[in-house]
């Protein structure tokens, strides 16, 4: 039954509470985890159901990073004759328009093409390891036309605000909608997974290509819910979105629980992801590192705490690392003290500088940056 379902990522999400992250690349190609990109949950997730043939709806600029992550998708088994992964660009360069059912509309050819009779849609800044073989089961046994997978919140919930909130009644039927501003308990937190009929999915994009509308697909399908039946699917694993600076910060953060850790990276079969033959991380003698994780190809001299070093990060000796993020090939200078910081790939700290956030809103230094006397 699988191989009647392709999948659709919808990587075009806007990135204005994320801008220094995202100056040169989507969402979607983040570095995740010391080793991971964002984009690599809603491909491991989707092949790991046997889905072969996976569209990337993707904006129409900065997307070198995501070529260069995803190239032909072997690491997620899609280089392959038979589907594989297909990047969705605008054939029209619009500066403004970054919808991604203007996207599609640019790319319809490539559904009618799909030899698959049902659609997966997914968005590419969900991070969780999420098993979609119960949620194509519930869909195929509900027998409606839409499935829509959601999360109940608790109270203290931080990492879903601002997504689309439903209210069902007794029979698990949808009543209403709305956005989620607060944190609510128990409030149902659409996390922007979707199952339709393809040919049906094609209809609401035609329909609302000709009447102008522009927007999310998941909001053209949800216009359409009068016409149509919908099922709905809990999921109640550990989810969050990747929106802003501090959702990224804290999604990393959360990483240091052993449970959370286990759960989104090694349940399931774990996380797909492109290889990279580094060696294993080195600490020299006198280094001191503790609640972090450090990825291969590091060395290590100084002290981490509270922290996530990605590959290939050096650490000089007396330098300190606590409550951050370093990405990928950064130089940490000897003596320097960094806390309460994102710093982003390639950058060099020189020796003795001090780096220091506040706790709640870390800062962000920019890829490629230089910090020395």
């Amino acid at each position: 039954m699988k191989n009647s379902y392709m999948g659709l990522i919808l990587a075009t999400q806007p990135n204005k509470n994320i801008r220094a992250l995202t100056k040169n690349r989507p969402i979607a190609s983040i570095p995740f985890g010391g080793r991971y990109r964002i984009i690599d949950f809603p491909l491991t997730n989707l092949t790991k159901v046997g889905v072969k043939n996976v569209g990337i709806v993707i904006p129409h600029k900065n997307i070198r990073s995501l070529r260069d992550h995803i190239r032909s998708g072997q690491f997620w088994d899609l280089n392959r004759k038979d589907g594989g992964i297909f990047l969705l660009q605008p054939t029209i360069d619009n500066a403004v328009t970054k919808y991604n059912v203007e996207n599609l509309k640019s790319n319809l050819e490539y559904l009618h093409k799909s030899k698959e009779k049902n659609v997966i849609i997914y968005s590419s800044n969900l991070v969780g390891n999420i098993d979609l073989n119960p949620i194509i089961e519930s869909h195929e046994e509900s027998g409606k036309d839409v499935t829509f997978v959601y999360k109940k919140l608790d109270s203290n919930d931080r990492l879903h605000l601002g997504t689309k909130t439903f209210t069902l009644n007794s029979e698990n039927e949808y009543q209403s909608s709305g956005v989620l501003v607060n944190s609510e308990e128990n409030a149902k937190s659409f996390l922007e997974i979707t199952i339709i009929e393809k040919s049906l999915l094609m209809d609401i994009l035609s329909g609302g290509v000709q009447n102008g509308y522009k927007g999310d697909v998941n909001k053209f399908i949800e216009l359409n819910l009068g016409k149509l039946t919908s099922n709905f699917y809990e999921h109640t694993g550990y989810t969050g979105f990747v929106t802003s600076t501090e959702s990224f910060y804290e999604l990393s953060m959360n990483l240091l629980d052993r449970d959370t850790r286990l759960e989104l990276l090694l349940s399931n079969g774990g996380i797909s992801t492109k290889i990279q033959d580094t060696p294993p991380a080195l600490f020299r003698k006198g280094s001191k590192v503790s609640n972090s994780l450090v990825a291969n190809g590091c060395k290590i001299k100084g002290s981490i705490k509270n922290s996530i070093i990605s590959r290939r990060v050096i650490i000089e000796e007396g330098a300190s690392i606590e409550n951050s993020v370093i990405l990928q090939s950064c130089t940490i200078g000897k003596g320097v003290e960094i806390k309460n910081v994102i710093m982003d790939k390639n950058v060099t700290v020189g020796k003795y500088e001090q780096i220091i956030g506040p706790k709640d809103l870390p800062i962000v230094i920019e890829k490629k940056s230089v910090y020395e006397d």
